[in-house]
């Protein structure tokens, strides 16, 4: 194999042969955005427009699963055997964690009840406790997150865990990518051209029916559609581009690549920073965009993106975005409660807020570390082998 062909050649550190280094780093780093987003305390950071109209990063992350998807599966899934396989590798990949951290906010709920009832918290006027009646968080919703359909439309607001609802629509959208690659696998320019108009027809729908793409528990089952089948769409543009660009790349020249990631950020960037309200539903393109040209990996940008710490935030990045809501509420409670009451100027100018932002993602990070060793893993595992021993116990009975 000769230098420039090594070159092409991108080991996953997951356990598959492609690997994308730059969207994986990126995967990283916008978990942290998100974890950023979901703080209640004042910042110099947090208070950035790019956050405040930061709910459009998820759309981001279903593009990047579309890709992956696609790129990963498109050959794989051909028969009901395989379909199930596929099912239960991204169940065991999801509910884990999932599971875990329902069991922490409904300890949290509990929490809330007996500090209550024994004069440790006050009671705010409007404040709704869990379990009582008009809470959000009780055993119907509980319920709906032991099923994973939380964000199906079952529920009227956001429970429990907030940022889980991502993982409701992304499961249920992984039957259809299922059925699609079993009954209609697309393979000719018309399949994504249509595939395409349903995705504009979804955005335009959504755009009618809400205010801006901060849509979550109740139709965050189309949203989550809209952006995954445009990173299918991505995949295709990058299998189709990939020689011609794998050539070009043989040459040594990036500056073409470096430009190109440039402009995409610099867009990407502006669109959140500038784009909001209705003009969120315009984010295809972006995303479509984001995804095919970091993808191959080419430029500055990427070769940066490329770092371990990039790498080590990408591996953790399903923790950090499942984890941090609830350390976000700690942190808020010990700013209001223990710091306020000690020092009661003590965030004025914001920079306290910021030294606070630091320790926080710091504390995000270590805990995202822990449940990802000893809680996505170890459980992702059991669920596949116990998969595997029932069926070789139905194979030997």
């Amino acid at each position: 194999m000769s230098a420039a062909s090594k070159n092409t050649v991108k080991t996953s550190p997951y356990g598959h042969g492609e690997y994308f280094a730059a969207l994986d780093g990126f995967r990283g780093i916008l978990a942290l955005c998100v974890a950023i987003y979901h703080t209640i305390w004042l910042s110099h950071i947090n208070s950035w427009t790019f956050f405040n109209n930061g709910a459009v990063i998820i759309d981001l992350f279903f593009a990047f699963s579309g890709f992956l998807m696609f790129r990963l599966y498109q050959n794989k899934i051909g028969n009901g055997a395989q379909a199930k396989t596929f099912m239960l590798r991204r169940f065991a990949r999801l509910y884990p964690l999932h599971l875990f951290m329902l069991a922490v906010f409904f300890a949290f709920a509990l929490l809330r009840l007996l500090a209550h009832k024994f004069g440790f918290a006050e009671h705010e006027v409007g404040e709704i406790l869990p379990f009582m009646a008009g809470s959000g968080d009780g055993w119907r919703s509980l319920f709906s997150h032991l099923t994973l359909t939380h964000a199906m439309g079952v529920n009227d607001a956001l429970t429990f865990n907030p940022p889980s609802w991502t993982i409701s629509a992304e499961f249920f959208t992984y039957f259809v990518f299922v059925a699609m690659m079993l009954w209609a696998r697309p393979k000719k320019n018309l399949h994504f051209v249509l595939m395409a108009i349903a995705i504009v027809e979804i955005y335009a729908i959504l755009s009618q029916l809400k205010p801006s793409m901060d849509i979550t528990y109740d139709l965050a089952f189309f949203r989550c559609i809209g952006g995954f089948f445009t990173g299918v769409i991505a995949a295709e543009i990058y299998t189709r581009l990939k020689p011609k660009v794998s050539a070009l790349k043989e040459t040594g020249r990036t500056l073409g690549f470096s430009l190109a990631e440039f402009a995409i950020l610099l867009a990407s960037t502006l669109f959140v920073i500038y784009c909001g309200g209705k003009g969120q539903f315009f984010v295809a393109p972006f995303i479509l965009l984001f995804v095919v040209i970091f993808a191959f990996d080419g430029g500055v940008i990427s070769r940066f993106m490329k770092h371990k710490i990039f790498a080590y935030l990408a591996k953790i990045s399903y923790s950090v975005y499942m984890v941090h809501v609830i350390i976000a509420i700690a942190f808020g409670i010990a700013a209001e409660h223990l710091i306020g009451r000690a020092i009661p100027n003590w965030n004025i100018s914001g920079w306290g807020g910021d030294a606070l932002l630091v320790i926080y993602l710091s504390v995000v990070i270590f805990c995202s570390h822990l449940t990802y060793h000893f809680i996505e893993i170890p459980g992702g595992r059991f669920i596949r082998n116990w998969n595997k021993n029932k069926n070789v116990a139905v194979k030997t009975a």
